[in-house]
């Protein structure tokens, strides 16, 4: 009886356990199949990708440009692709190979050491197709090969300001839950970690990929005979293109001549003088894009750091405004900083303009000391209107977007002088001569530069021009934009700041008068060394200025940040990019001046 009891428990638990399985199968399989899980698991998709093998043709996210139009970090160009069921069956390896040239047995090697999808390489270089032989070679209907378009990710030669995107799904979900729930952005889609790809990236995001695909048994063996399919999003806007203010030769070019010089932390950063776009942003350390979080992704151009004598420019301006010196004023330039020893650069009596050229130390340090008995805030009211203590990349709402920013990055400048240090003349010396508390960015100093070679006109910096469909319609224009301040210096400050920055290369005992009097553009500027870390004795060098002197087009800031005592890296490289430049500007000249000499002959031709 007692056996009999549990025989019949034992049942019972059976089907009931029974019942659950089958009602749990039942909801998976007919409720359930695409949220289950507390992860929303979708398991058709899932079991979709398990027996699909798929080789993707371009991501669809969007890609940025220079502003004449070329990739800075991707290319986009035919290419052979090869699928691995090939080795599987004949196929006319010769007639394909005679179409590109080489040898048959360089594909068939390629083809039978793959276990996924190829892209053809030669010499471990994709081997690119001309529009005639990508015809060809889907002419003969071979299946398993294919020419077609492919994304190629290439160097990025603008890391720290393009930046870098990276898979994180609780962030889609976050940043574009609507999307994700109308099924037009998937969870799996890259999204913008850094710099303008996370700025700009709800207008980069991609809405589907596209890509050939075929299904594969449990063996990895293909089904329904070879066929692959081609499959893409029925979008004729996307992937967008953000078509930058770089200049890629320029920016490969400025790269270069840092790395050779031996810059190991600092950069470059170069604008358009007359529409303050940017044409050149390079950063050391270098970027490292599989460790975006390490030291090198630190964006040193838009990092606030110390400026040293640059910071003499301010005290310069609020002096002159001031009217607190005369041409013909002398100052004791064997003295030191602070006025209480003999300084271990014996310069002599200096005038104001000699005093900037030379860098003496003690004038800026009197004058500092006059102004702030004046004006406590007197130096940072100047700092602000040479746009130096507030943001100066371009930032604007876009759309329903608010605050959309081409340096998302971009720090603030501080001029801090507490009520402590009024009336202390050692704190403001190291103020006036841009040490203590000064903080300044090299994009804000360049900007500077910028205002004062432009007479005082204050604009943002822009690093793009507009962003377009892939049907080539403008979705977004960015607008020069004025740096929204109410104050600005006055056309007559900036005429002396310009007398007084060109002096620094002009004079004879200029500080950069050795390395540039001979450049091929007159060039104005200042010098700029700072001490820096606990015990001062980590070391930075600046160069701040502007070319050509009487007639602007490019302002360069150049700055290292470990700089050795009795090395001008920055000088040097500073020298190269100017030649470099001025060599760029004049081959332009000669192009265009061909096309126009070629334009008139054909006119004159058909007249």
């Amino acid at each position: 009886m007692i056996v009999h009891k549990r025989i019949v428990g034992m049942l019972v638990l059976f089907n009931v356990l029974l019942l659950v399985f089958i009602f749990r199968l039942a909801y998976v399989q007919l409720v359930g199949t695409h949220h289950i899980s507390k992860y929303d698991v979708d398991l058709v998709e899932e079991s979709i990708k398990q027996r699909t093998k798929k080789f993707i043709l371009h991501s669809g996210r969007g890609y940025f440009t220079d502003r004449h139009g070329e990739s800075l970090h991707m290319d986009y160009y035919p290419s052979l692709i090869l699928f691995p069921f090939l080795k599987e069956q004949q196929w006319p390896a010769t007639q394909l190979a005679n179409i590109l040239n080489i040898n048959p047995l360089t594909m068939i090697e390629a083809v039978e050491m793959a276990n996924e999808p190829i892209v053809f390489e030669v010499h471990g270089k994709r081997r690119k197709l001309t529009i005639e032989e990508m015809k060809k070679i889907n002419e003969l209907k071979i299946p398993g090969v294919y020419a077609h378009y492919v994304q190629e990710r290439v160097e990025n030669i603008a890391p720290h300001l393009i930046g870098v995107v990276g898979e994180n799904v609780e962030e889609v979900k976050r940043r574009y839950g609507t999307q994700v729930e109308n099924g037009t952005i998937s969870i799996h889609s890259e999204i913008g970690v850094s710099g303008m790809e996370r700025s700009f990236d709800p207008f980069l995001i991609s809405q589907g990929h596209s890509a050939l695909s075929y299904f594969v048994d449990n063996l990895n063996r293909p089904l329904f005979g070879f066929d692959v399919r081609y499959s893409a999003p029925a979008d004729p806007y996307h992937p967008t293109e953000v078509v930058t203010t770089i200049d890629k030769e320029i920016q490969t070019y400025v790269t270069n001549v840092l790395k050779e010089e031996g810059f190991t932390s600092g950069g470059a950063v170069i604008l358009d003088a007359k529409t303050n776009d940017l044409l050149s942003l390079v950063s050391f350390p270098t970027f490292n894009v599989h460790f975006p979080f390490d030291q090198g992704a630190k964006n040193q151009m838009v990092t606030a750091n110390t400026p040293g004598s640059i910071f003499k420019i301010v005290v310069a301006a609020a002096a002159i405004d001031l009217n607190l010196v005369t041409k013909f004023d002398l100052f004791d330039c064997s003295k030191n900083m602070y006025g209480d020893k003999e300084d271990v650069r014996q310069l002599g009596k200096l005038t104001f303009q000699e005093s900037f050229s030379q860098s003496c130390n003690y004038t800026f340090t009197l004058l500092a000391n006059e102004l702030l008995k004046k004006d406590k805030d007197i130096l940072e009211t100047y700092a602000k209107k040479l746009g130096l203590v507030d943001k100066v990349g371009w930032i604007g709402d876009v759309y329903r977007l608010e605050d959309i920013a081409h340096f998302p990055e971009e720090e603030v400048g501080t001029i801090i002088i507490d009520d402590a240090d009024i009336g202390d003349s050692y704190a403001i010396a190291q103020t006036a001569i841009g040490q203590k508390n000064v903080r300044l960015t090299p994009l804000a100093v360049a900007n500077m530069l910028a205002t004062i070679a432009r007479g005082g006109e204050k604009k943002q910096v822009r690093s793009a021009s507009k962003i377009k469909y892939e049907n080539g319609t403008t979705v977004v224009e960015f607008p020069s934009q004025s740096l929204e301040s109410d104050e600005q210096i006055s056309s007559y400050t900036a005429m002396r700041l310009q007398e007084l920055l060109r002096s620094v290369v002009k004079l004879e005992k200029g500080t950069a008068y050795s390395s540039l009097q001979k450049s091929p553009y007159s060039v104005a500027g200042k010098t700029g060394t700072a001490q820096k870390g606990l015990n001062n004795e980590e070391h930075s060098h600046w160069f701040a200025g502007y070319f050509p002197a009487n007639n602007p087009k490019y302002v360069m800031v150049i700055v290292d940040l470990d700089h050795q005592s009795g090395t001008i890296k920055t000088m040097k490289a500073y020298e190269k990019i100017v030649q470099f430049l001025f060599n760029y500007e004049n081959k332009n000249k000669t192009l265009h001046s061909r096309e126009f000499h070629n334009y008139l002959n054909q006119a004159t031709d058909r007249t």
